[in-house]
């Protein structure tokens, strides 16, 4: 129809409606937010409200379950975060603490912030972030106030805990499952569809009784929406997706607010191996090393004289709904909560046999956190990965870092190592005799007399446990075997020259005297 004359009580439909005169009252329009089964109704400002003064259209606000607040009765503190199109601060009105979100300017501002109110006021849930007030449409500078909540965004609390000690790490970690799964549960219980929302959809916050909070932000664009008629099932499976994904974001930003590295971790599979010790949980100190030989106590003992505190991180294991639901996910981990059973999760030692970055000492600890507490594990390990700032020794660790050392060994296993200062090769540091630098032999200028030195500790090769020095003759060979030297630093895959001098130190006689003077005389390494 090309116009409504006089027409009043009735609700418009959807169309396009040209030419309307008259006084129109009470239109309702009803708009369904990202497939929410029930309708928000909005009032709008037609000409009834227009012609209100601004304490009326105040209460009418506020009879709607949304109180106006002026920018001037607004201070903003400080800054929390951001996400797409909005920063968040904390901020105060009247002397009441607030979280205050404002919107970034743009021809889209309003509606988000309309689509963000529709979505969620009325809403009343304590994993829910409970809206208070939103700026009038005649400000510049659109916003939407919150109720407080203690601290930062939750990964400013939950890498705190990282940092100071596990048990707290462990059961921040789980009251944060609880109270997400609690929190998105309620939210589809109300016919809010997170089929569609993803991880950036939504801002987790954290109160001073360790309450997990809820902030959802809809998207404007229709294009990824999810039909209506999908099947339940299918509904189910698309929020676990969803709640996964905001774990794992969550757990993430507070490994990069504590470290300042974004390192993909992989979650450990905890089926029994036979490089993987089980232990229960108790103190946060390295696992046990394997048994070496006595001489390598003097290197056990330098590494346990460094007290650099393990490097702790949360890692997030996606398992498969099954049965599950977020409402029974909620539920268990809730009550392991209030019966301690959390803290009594499995504690494993893990070692990559072919690291060859190790450093005596080190030691990273993978809370690895699922939905149930039987998928979750402490994971501890001797060696940091590439990409990693190590802890002992400060140095970012290379993707293609080698091996090679004088007993011979193609992988370091368990046992520690250390760095030629000059090729940057990896040996161990029982078999070098110095846990902290040493230069390798390869990397020694040839001495004046033609004789190589080899300098070791190696209980592999000699069962000694002093350290040993031992000429080796070169009359037929010096030419040759000083080329191999001075190659040796760039044939990193060349390990005859090894064998050589191996072969030939384990047949060497008693040296003569010549020959011991020359051992006094030779500087230490």
């Amino acid at each position: 129809m090309s116009f409504i004359s006089n027409a009043s009580n009735f609700t418009l439909g959807e169309g396009v409606y040209n030419n309307i005169q008259g006084n129109l009252v009470n239109i309702a329009v009803h708009k369904a937010f990202y497939g929410r089964k029930r309708h928000r109704e909005e009032i709008e400002d037609g000409a009834e409200l227009l012609a209100l003064g601004e304490p009326l259209r105040k209460r009418r606000r506020r009879e709607d379950g949304i109180k106006v607040i002026r920018k001037k009765h607004l201070k903003v503190t400080g800054e929390i975060g951001s996400g797409p199109g909005y920063l968040l601060h904390f901020g105060e009105t009247k002397g009441k603490a607030i979280i205050v979100k404002v919107f970034n300017a743009g021809p889209t501002v309003r509606e988000q912030l309309e689509s963000t109110v529709a979505l969620l006021k009325g809403l009343i849930h304590p994993n829910v972030l409970q809206i208070e007030g939103v700026s009038s449409r005649a400000e510049l500078t659109q916003f939407i106030i919150y109720e407080h909540a203690y601290w930062k965004m939750a990964e400013g609390p939950l890498a705190t805990a990282l940092k100071e000690d596990l048990t707290r790490s462990i059961t921040l970690g789980f009251k944060m499952i609880a109270g997400l799964s609690s929190g998105m549960n309620y939210l589809g219980l109300q016919g809010i569809s997170l089929a569609p929302l993803g991880a950036e959809n939504f801002d987790i916050f954290l109160d001073i009784d360790d309450r997990f909070l809820i902030s959802i932000n809809p998207r404007i664009s229709t294009e990824t929406e999810v039909a209506e008629d999908q099947e339940p099932e299918d509904n189910l499976n698309r929020a676990w997706n969803v709640f996964n994904a905001v774990c794992q974001k969550v757990l993430k930003s507070a490994n990069l607010a504590l470290h300042n590295e974004n390192i993909e971790r992989d979650p450990v599979a905890l089926e029994p191996q036979a490089s993987v010790s089980q232990h229960p949980l108790g103190p946060s100190v390295p696992v046990s090393a394997p048994t070496v030989e006595s001489s390598s106590a003097q290197i056990i003992s330098d590494s346990a004289e460094i007290s650099v505190p393990p490097r702790r991180e949360y890692v997030w294991r996606t398992i498969d709904r099954g049965q599950q639901s977020l409402a029974t996910v909620a539920r268990r981990i809730a009550l392991e909560i209030d019966m301690k059973l959390t803290s009594s999760v499995n504690k494993l030692a893990w070692t990559d046999a072919r690291s060859a970055h190790r450093c005596a000492g080190y030691v990273r600890e993978e809370i690895t956190l699922a939905t149930t507490s039987v998928d979750s594990a402490v994971i501890s390990h001797d060696a940091p990965s590439p990409l990693e700032i190590c802890s002992i020794c400060r140095e970012v660790v290379g993707f293609h870092e080698q091996f090679r050392c004088i007993c011979g060994a193609l992988d370091p296993g368990s046992r520690p190592t250390v760095k030629c200062v000059v090729c940057k090769f990896w040996s161990h540091s029982d078999c070098v005799g110095n846990p902290k630098e040493f230069t390798c032999e390869p990397c020694l200028p040839p001495p004046a007399s033609g004789r190589v030195f080899l300098q070791h500790r190696c209980p592999v090769l000699t069962g000694l446990d002093h350290r040993v020095s031992s000429p080796i003759n070169l009359p037929a060979m010096e030419e040759e075997q000083t080329r191999r030297l001075r190659e040796a630093e760039t044939d990193s895959d060349d390990h005859s020259w090894y064998s050589d001098s191996i072969e030939h130190y384990s047949h060497a006689q008693e040296p003569s005297s010549t020959d011991r003077e020359l051992i006094e005389h030779q500087p230490a390494h």
